[in-house]
């Protein structure tokens, strides 16, 4: 059994979804989560889907019965630290096989409080009973959905790093694809390995997109993909980037697009790649605060870099920025 944590959280529903489209891969997915109303379409499609309280024993305790590997898809909750340091500690005591811990590039900062909490929580799971690999992904490319709205209708790009500052974004189907092969066999039958591979215990792999980019060439390629030339990038202060995303649900677009999109979650056949195109909801109060020290990391500290390690274990060339822009021209497009 492979239990996914906080599935009701962009990254977990993603590798959920990912997973899901090996059918009969489902009954042998459990996921957790602490609301089910992204979660439903998951359950009518045989996955075991368990409404947890993280910090209850007996909630974990039944969760890990039968499992043996664990991907902890560190989720957006205000308590995000003491949730992953119980489930490292059940697990432990429940016998789990291995670990697979998708954490953050940024948690080797010293100096931002929520970016070090990828690095405790890394702590607990190197220390825990069980084998585990560590992922640490950049800025994921469908982050950028968020700002979606507001390029429509201003027709700039606004983010809080100068516009010469580069970060090296991979798409969210790159990431879901790593944790494949990490935990399914390489063959055509897709079947869960009965153990993490010796090549990759104890490792810890940083995940980026193939090129790094800046501000100039992101408007630059939403102007080719959109074929509106005129976008303009704009160095703004963190304080605005922070208003702006708390203030998404009171947008009537961006909530008129999230609600469409619960829709389209609830009747996904989970074959394809559709995950990749949505958003899932307005981003916590925990999450924005990741997203504005992640930029304050790469600005003050040159963080993003990019590397190899994707096409290193998928055999396969990550995806590009630009590919994202393509295949979401229509959200960025601005309205006439």
């Amino acid at each position: 059994m492979l239990l996914v944590t906080s599935a009701d959280h962009y990254i977990g529903h993603c590798v959920t979804s990912h997973l899901a489209r090996y059918s009969h891969v489902r009954p042998q997915l459990r996921v957790l989560c602490e609301n089910t109303t992204t979660c439903l379409n998951f359950a009518n499609k045989g996955i075991d889907v368990r409404q947890v309280d993280y910090m209850h024993p007996n909630d974990l305790s039944m969760a890990f019965q039968g499992v043996d590997h664990m991907i902890l898809a560190i989720g957006n909750e205000s308590n995000r630290v003491a949730y992953c340091e119980h489930l490292c500690q059940v697990a432990s005591r429940s016998g789990v096989k291995s670990i697979i811990c998708i954490s953050h590039a940024g948690a080797v900062s010293t100096d931002h409080e929520m970016l070090a909490h990828y690095s405790l929580i890394e702590d607990e799971v190197i220390t825990s009973a069980c084998q585990w690999t560590i992922l640490r992904p950049d800025w994921i490319h469908q982050n950028f959905h968020l700002w979606s709205t507001y390029v429509e209708k201003h027709r700039h790009l606004p983010l809080p790093i100068p516009e010469n500052a580069e970060i090296c974004p991979l798409d969210i189907t790159d990431l879901c694809r790593v944790v494949e092969n990490l935990i399914l066999t390489t063959d055509n039958k897709k079947n869960i390995q009965s153990a993490l591979m010796d090549d990759h215990v104890g490792q810890v792999y940083t995940l980026t997109g193939p090129q790094a980019v800046n501000g100039k060439n992101l408007v630059h390629l939403l102007g080719k993909s959109t074929g509106y030339e005129k976008f303009e990038y704009r160095f703004v202060r963190p304080m605005d980037t922070g208003y702006y995303l708390s203030d998404l649900p009171k947008d009537i677009w961006f909530d008129a697009r999230v609600k469409h999109e619960k829709s389209q979650i609830y009747s996904d056949t989970l074959e394809g790649y559709e995950y990749r195109t949505r958003l899932l909801r307005a981003p916590t109060a925990t999450q924005i605060k990741t997203y504005l020290e992640y930029f304050d990391w790469v600005h003050n500290e040159a963080g993003s870099l990019c590397v190899s390690h994707i096409s290193a274990i998928t055999a396969l060339p990550p995806r590009s920025i630009r590919k994202f822009f393509q295949e979401n021209a229509n959200s960025f497009k601005p309205r006439v």
